[in-house]
């Protein structure tokens, strides 16, 4: 079966449609489906309906991990911190989010939200693999460290949350994104989003699929795997 990986949807509804209309197979989020576009609520509602219904899986972003900082997690044991909210409204493009739903600060952002949908969040892995038609493939939202053995980082992702950190790697790395573990199998390739690139790039090792940064005017984009064909909402 074939996969479709799914760069950064930022709340814009109309886009991810435009995508979902072309993909094929299972569906892969790379992350960051919240923040600077204008429906944050209903991008939530679609793809977590896509997971529930086993049609997709979707990787946590750094948007939803600076969400989660400054709201807070009761079903993983994370307390709000008021610093990280402030660091994702102003600096994350979560003011966007609060104008969606309605609200200005983080109490009524995590009533209207509501305890399931940030337990949903809470609980979107860090690192996702498989395979399509033989070729294999991990998705991580920024990438993956080059000179730290691939095993430890998966067993790192497996269980990120024991030991928090400010900016995490794996969620906000940009300089060492064009590159792969060192250790990483041949045949195997490395997705990402993240980095806002003009074009998707695709090669046999690395796929980075986000062409729209959450900024208007963008389109968002699609690889569909192993073919390697670009799918877009423009």
């Amino acid at each position: 079966m074939a996969v479709t990986f799914i760069g950064d949807v930022h709340g814009w509804a109309r886009r991810l449609d435009g995508v979902l209309a072309q993909a094929e197979g299972h569906l892969v989020f790379l992350g960051d489906l919240t923040d600077r576009g204008p429906d944050t609520p209903g991008v939530i509602a679609r793809v977590r309906r896509l997971c529930e219904e086993g049609r997709a899986c979707c990787l946590m972003g750094n948007h939803e991990y600076a969400l989660l900082r400054g709201l807070g997690a009761p079903s993983i044991g994370l307390e709000p911190d008021p610093v990280w909210f402030e660091l994702w409204r102003d600096r994350h493009g979560g003011s966007a989010v609060l104008t969606s739903y309605g609200v200005r600060e983080a109490a009524g952002l995590r009533l209207s939200l509501g305890a399931a949908n940030l337990a949903w969040l809470a609980a979107l892995p860090w690192v996702l693999s498989g395979q399509a038609d033989g070729a294999a493939w991990i998705a991580v939202h920024a990438g993956m460290r080059p000179k730290v053995p691939l095993h430890q980082q998966l067993a790192q992702l497996a269980d990120p949350w024991r030991q928090l950190c400010e900016h995490p790697d794996h969620l906000y790395d940009k300089l060492h994104v064009r590159r792969v573990p060192d250790d990483l199998p041949s045949g195997t390739v490395l997705v990402s989003g993240h980095l806002p690139l003009p074009e998707v790039l695709v090669s046999p090792q690395r796929i980075l699929c986000d062409t729209s940064g959450g900024m208007p005017g963008r389109p968002l984009s699609g690889v569909v795997w192993p073919s390697g064909r670009v799918i877009s909402s423009r």
